[in-house]
């Protein structure tokens, strides 16, 4: 369950796409059933966005999808559509909303999940030493709906464990249903942002805090806080002017 959808609120200004992979933070919904875990987790991402700008009349406009890697059996793949502008110098927003349904099953548990989700983050550069060199900082605050129900194993206290550890067969049904908020802070280096055909590239360390469902024995109880750091890596091509 990533934090942040990771796209860079500053426009292209040009037809283009761009293509970006890494560690995105956030936590794991199989977390949810365990004993409290604050440190959240990363999960592999990959994503491909474009942004048609004139070839469609309407600048800022953007939309593609991302998938998740697990070596598990998940299968994890999210459309999301937005829109990103200049404010002035040196300043950008976004909007972005997502959805999808998710389902996945390892070590004897399975999970069913539909999310839907929206980020308005704020982009401004700190620093350009140099016309090719850009350090940015972006803040985004996000929230999702989540209405996940899955089968896993539980202890005699009702929380998760891998079926079949130490004994540990009682299946049972879970729930968690509900709006989960995050917020997250960037600092990335962007690249020959103005270049021809290539449109820059820009490595991101982003950091993230939420809220997730707490389960125990098959209920949601109070949610709990999480923390989260991760890595990106964006490169962008398209019209050369």
């Amino acid at each position: 369950m990533p934090a942040t959808t990771g796209i860079s609120a500053v426009p292209a200004n040009r037809p283009g796409v761009e293509l970006q992979g890494g560690l995105a933070p956030g936590y794991y919904l199989s977390a949810a059933t365990r004993e409290p875990d604050h440190t959240g987790g990363v999960s592999r991402q990959l994503s491909a966005l474009i942004e048609p700008d004139r070839w469609l009349g309407v600048r800022g406009l953007i939309a593609g999808v991302r998938a998740g890697v697990s070596d598990a059996d998940d299968r994890t793949a999210e459309p999301f559509v937005g829109y990103r502008t200049q404010l002035g110098d040196g300043f950008a927003l976004a909007a972005v909303g997502h959805g999808t349904v998710i389902r996945g099953t390892d070590r004897g548990a399975s999970y069913r999940a539909s999310r839907i989700g929206g980020e308005l983050a704020v982009d401004a550069r700190l620093f350009a030493p140099v016309p090719w060199l850009e350090l940015h900082g972006q803040a985004a605050a996000a929230a999702v709906f989540l209405d996940a129900r899955g089968t896993y194993c539980a202890s005699a206290d009702g929380f998760g464990v891998d079926c079949g550890q130490d004994g540990h067969d009682r299946v049972i049904d879970g729930t968690a249903r509900g709006v989960f908020p995050s917020a997250t802070a960037s600092l990335a280096l962007d690249v020959a942002r103005r270049a021809g055909v290539f449109h820059g590239g820009r490595i991101a360390l982003v950091g993230a805090t939420g809220m997730m469902p707490q389960i125990k024995s098959g209920m949601e109880t109070a949610g709990i806080r999480y923390q989260s750091l991760g890595l990106t890596l964006t490169l962008g091509f398209g019209s050369d002017d």
